[in-house]
């Protein structure tokens, strides 16, 4: 009886020992899957973000070459809408010539290109070109640049360094001068110097 109880007791022992072997182990190897699934997590991440990177760049590049090529069809086609415009005073020059070869009326013709001229001024001032206004006006050196001199006549009603005459038309191009105006400028006549030597000698000759 006594050695029935020793063995039962031998064998709860070892059976504790097991289970507290088992215990031991359990944890160990739920560590070991914890860090296997949390190494997989981060590989995963790392792919996600690289991809996203990879579509970041592909984006930027896409962007750079439509960017490019707006820009290139900006340049390219920028006159387009001065060419429109232009287009129809041409035809009127083309309808002008023809009907001064067949009708030989030179006032019609001359009727013709003042209208031509006024339709292509105007089509100039849509886009910010105007001439600019300098007959009679006072000299300006950043509108105008002087080509010659015209000696002011007593009576003329001219002042010194007032337009009398443009050679050729200068032209605004919004606020900025795009080219000036070529004129020649009024101004007074300079009177001749008198030698007194010469003056004695006529003087003493007389």
């Amino acid at each position: 009886m006594r050695e029935g109880q020793e063995e039962e007791e031998a064998m709860q022992e070892d059976l504790s020992s097991d289970q507290e072997h088992a215990a031991d182990i359990e944890p160990k190897g739920q560590t070991e899957a914890n860090a296997s699934t949390s190494e997989i997590d981060h590989e995963a991440l790392a792919k996600e973000n690289y991809d996203r990177y990879l579509r970041t760049v592909a984006d930027f590049e896409n962007y750079k070459k439509r960017t490019q090529k707006e820009q290139g069809d900006l340049l390219k086609y920028a006159n387009e809408r001065i060419l429109l415009e232009i287009l129809p005073i041409i035809d009127n020059f083309t309808r002008a010539l023809s009907a001064s070869k067949e009708a030989q009326d030179f006032e019609k013709m001359v009727e013709g290109v003042e209208m031509i001229q006024k339709q292509f001024l105007s089509a100039l001032d849509k886009f910010g070109v105007r001439q600019i206004e300098s007959l009679n006006q006072n000299f300006d050196p950043f509108q105008h640049q002087a080509v010659g001199q015209a000696p002011i006549v007593e009576g003329s009603g001219l002042v010194e360094n007032q337009v009398v005459a443009e050679t050729q038309t200068g032209y605004f191009l919004n606020d900025r001068v795009l080219r000036p105006s070529l004129v020649i400028v009024a101004k007074k006549a300079e009177r001749p110097e008198i030698n007194p030597e010469k003056e004695e000698t006529g003087s003493g000759e007389a």
